[in-house]
């Protein structure tokens, strides 16, 4: 009783006060929590395979924000609730939930450590943020649970902006006129620049709305939504595209497809977090909570392929789920300003 309470609750103060005046004085609260980076042995994991020469960083629920390196994982920080992750120049950026509402942080790496941390959006941003990313100079944030996309121009070094100080905001399926359980609410959670174009995933909730995921092709220019691609897939995330194929996660089926065929299966599994580079496939999976509160003792996985889709490892993460996977020190071809994408 008192967690359908407790759900009710906060999807009413996602959909009605989270992105109002109120919103911004109750993340007052957490304005002053202050940012500090841990550096501490994880051991918390499983490894089956043999243990390949590639860093990369993890972003889980309940167990921070760790980094793998040739074996060994690191919590850069043991904070609950990270999300999205991406890069500009040296610097990294993660979105981390802070109670009801949640901040962007910024920080470096420097011999397997995190350091020089700093809050760069704050001040009330929801706590629905997915992934971001550098399109450009400009950080592109998916504003899921408000149907948006955040705008924020050349933010690299800037500190402590409150979340309402973007420079544009995008609507690609209109606003919502009643929060979460608008007809229209797509939960975009995903966004890829491809050359000219923005891609966005649209999860659309499909075990809530009966419609499969979708793909929004936008102009990068104006923004204004060029084509909208169904998918066979249920809750979807994630995007990547080449030359040769659209990748993405049918999360609930437990693949990672193409537009063609289902290239990945891991029965049981919800597929979320995938990063390609020129030697690797990570692909992020989670096992199956369908009820939201159990996802907290469920474990995670990360699984390790080459680029023939051969899995060379495999990582369980305890009670926790996977959010995101980025590599470092090789070329991310998942991010939106690789040489790849431009």
């Amino acid at each position: 009783m008192i967690i359908k309470f407790y759900n009710k609750f906060m999807n009413f103060y996602d959909s009605k006060i989270a992105f109002s005046k109120l919103g911004d004085i109750f993340s007052l609260i957490y304005y002053f929590d202050k940012l500090k980076a841990d550096n501490i042995k994880f051991t918390e994991f499983i490894n089956e395979g043999v243990d390949q020469d590639i860093n990369f960083l993890i972003s889980t629920q309940k167990k921070g924000l760790l980094l793998y390196n040739s074996g060994e994982i690191i919590q850069l920080f043991k904070n609950k609730g990270f999300y999205g992750l991406t890069k500009h120049k040296s610097n990294y950026y993660a979105f981390h939930i802070t109670g009801f509402h949640g901040n962007i942080i910024s920080f470096s790496l420097k011999d397997k450590k995190a350091i020089k941390p700093y809050v760069v959006i704050r001040g009330g941003l929801s706590k629905g943020i997915h992934q971001i990313d550098f399109i450009d100079e400009n950080l592109y944030v998916t504003n899921t649970y408000d149907n948006s996309i955040l705008i924020y121009n050349k933010i690299y070094n800037k500190k402590n902006i409150h979340w309402k100080n973007y420079d544009n905001i995008i609507y690609p399926n209109d606003k919502l006129l009643n929060g979460r359980s608008s007809s229209n609410y797509n939960h975009f959670n995903s966004i890829f620049r491809y050359k000219k174009f923005i891609y966005l995933f649209a999860h659309n909730e499909t075990k809530k709305s009966s419609r499969n995921s979708e793909i929004y092709k936008l102009d990068k220019n104006n923004f204004n939504v060029i084509e909208i691609k169904k998918t066979t897939g249920s809750n979807g995330h994630n995007i990547y595209i080449d030359e040769n194929q659209i990748l993405f996660c049918k999360s609930i089926e437990g693949t990672l497809s193409s537009e063609k065929k289902d290239i990945l299966q891991h029965k049981n599994i919800f597929t979320r977090g995938l990063s390609v580079s020129n030697k690797y496939l990570i692909l992020g999976g989670s096992e199956i909570a369908h009820n939201r509160n159990d996802r907290g003792s469920s474990s995670g996985y990360i699984y390790i392929y080459n680029l023939n889709f051969k899995l060379l490892q495999k990582i369980c993460i305890d009670k926790t789920q996977i959010q995101e996977v980025r590599q470092i020190n090789i070329e991310e071809k998942t991010l939106s300003n690789s040489k790849y994408n431009i």
